[in-house]
């Protein structure tokens, strides 16, 4: 179900059936010189619609924009800053619960924001500590990591414009894929990292400049349509048991009594 497509009365009604109210969020930012901006909202959006459909959650209009600081340096890039994004989180939320939904699942396609959106969820329990809310907040990419591994390239050298991402992009939107500067980029392929994950750190330093870095990690050139359909297939099928678990109250850590749960 779109909330988009629900009168007012319509959807007082449907959070007395206390739905999971899935919401949609990516990024509009550079994803190299072969695939569109969209790439990170048309593919989360794609996934929670598909995701409503499949368990009758609710699903709510993308919010297209996140923390891309990262590739402030591409233009076409829109960020928010940390703060401002965090704050949008938190509108998105309270205005679903003053209407009375209870389990809010914050479904991702740009990894970045999962930080702030960590903080965000926090911080709207500690506001509504005593009424039942439950947030989720996830990167879809991690929530069917071995099925998508099975099928390619997935996390090799990152998950950035890589060969996962053009493939699902060439199954859903194959007229915006540039396919001969996906094999440009195959040919030329070295990995550069802008963030690095070493020795149980995060380290950052310089952010990377359009002039010298084509802002891709892995090899777009072995994606495929096929592989995208494979991809999408996982990721919703593992996302949807995770819709009815959630709505089941299986992964609430603490009882109704306020008592840790029994694992």
């Amino acid at each position: 179900m779109l909330l988009e497509n629900l009168t007012w009365e319509e959807a007082r009604d449907l959070a007395k059936e206390d739905p999971v109210v899935i919401v949609p969020l990516g990024s509009t930012e550079q994803h190299g010189p072969h695939l569109p901006l969209k790439v990170d909202i048309a593919s989360a959006d794609y996934i929670a619609r598909a995701v409503g459909e499949r368990t009758n959650a609710l699903v709510t209009p993308p919010l297209n924009f996140g923390f891309s600081e990262l590739w402030h340096k591409y233009p076409g890039t829109i960020s928010f800053t940390a703060d401002t994004f965090k704050s949008a989180l938190l509108d998105i939320c309270n205005s679903l619960i003053r209407g009375g939904f209870k389990k809010i699942f914050l479904i991702n396609g740009h990894n970045p924001n999962l930080i702030v959106m960590q903080t965000a969820a926090y911080e709207i329990i500690d506001m509504f500590e005593d009424e039942d809310i439950s947030v989720a907040a996830s990167t879809y990419i991690f929530m069917a990591a071995d099925k998508c591994n099975a099928i390619g390239e997935n996390f090799k050298d990152g998950t950035h414009a890589n060969e996962m991402e053009t493939s699902i992009m060439l199954h859903l939107f194959k007229d915006d894929v540039r396919w001969d500067k996906a094999l440009e980029v195959g040919e030329n392929y070295r990995l550069r990292k802008a963030i690095s994950f070493d020795a149980g750190a995060m380290i950052l330093n310089k952010w990377p400049d359009s002039a010298t870095y084509n802002g891709v990690y892995g090899d777009p050139s072995i994606a495929s349509p096929e592989k995208g359909e494979l991809y999408l297939e996982a990721l919703i099928e593992d996302i949807s048991q995770f819709v009815y678990d959630f709505k089941d109250g299986k992964y609430d850590p603490i009882g109704k009594d306020g008592r840790p749960k029994d694992r």
